[in-house]
């Protein structure tokens, strides 16, 4: 009877813990996005590091008192052949959408020569290399961070929905990029929870993440880049 107490008194104070720590992070990630609306994409990249620094002081307590209540349910080839094959199966029709609408655009605005320079462009290709460690930066932040804590106070459909959403509401004011990154940022944290594996995660956000900015929005990031590292 007293182990079983203890055990209980020691899971109330993780998730009164981890409740004060997310409410904090709410409300300090609240007001950085209403003070700062508009900001230099590398301020996000800077904070992205910074939080990694801290999440890192803290990975220890995350992966032993967080992550150690749920552990995978098979082995890694397993989860591993599972979770490539899902992502594929989201990311390639998505990516093929992305294709069509970038060449009805190019052609609504250039014709047949706006429409093909539109998808051939050949920086889509190190814009994806560039990305990628960006995008398992913000993988390992959002899934093994918050979506740890989220399971621990919440069910499990709720936790993979809220951070997912909270991934997407972070791209605020960019309502269109919000809109677009709220399915795909659930389905990714629905991988991770079953499977607990980043670079699936990682290859679908770099892959559609390019392709979205450069055939629906029309948007070259490797010139952008290019302007903020100047």
């Amino acid at each position: 009877m007293e182990g079983a107490h203890d055990s209980e008194a020691m899971e109330q104070d993780l998730k009164r813990r981890l409740l004060i720590e997310l409410l904090v992070l709410g409300v300090l990630t609240l007001i950085f996005l209403f003070a700062f609306p508009q900001r230099a994409i590398y301020i996000d990249g800077l904070l992205a590091v910074l939080a990694l620094a801290l999440i890192g002081l803290n990975a220890r307590f995350t992966k032993n008192s967080v992550w150690a209540q749920f552990p995978p349910m098979s082995d890694l080839r397993t989860r591993a052949r599972r979770s490539y094959a899902l992502a594929g199966a989201f990311t390639i029709p998505a990516i093929l959408v992305f294709a069509v609408t970038g060449f009805a655009l190019g052609y609504r605005q250039f014709g047949w020569e706006g429409a093909w320079a539109r998808v051939s462009n050949w920086h889509i290709l190190v814009a994806f290399l560039l990305y990628l460690p960006w995008a398992l930066l913000q993988q390992f932040l959002f899934q093994f961070y918050l979506l740890g804590r989220l399971l621990t106070l919440l069910p499990a459909s709720m936790a993979v929905i809220a951070t997912g959403l909270a991934y997407s509401f972070v791209h605020l004011p960019e309502v269109g990029v919000v809109l677009a990154t709220a399915p795909a940022g659930i389905f990714w944290t629905f991988l991770y929870y079953r499977d607990r594996l980043l670079l699936p995660l990682g290859l679908s956000h770099a892959l559609l993440a390019s392709t979205f900015y450069y055939w629906v929005y029309g948007q070259d990031l490797l010139m952008v880049w290019q302007e903020v590292i100047k």
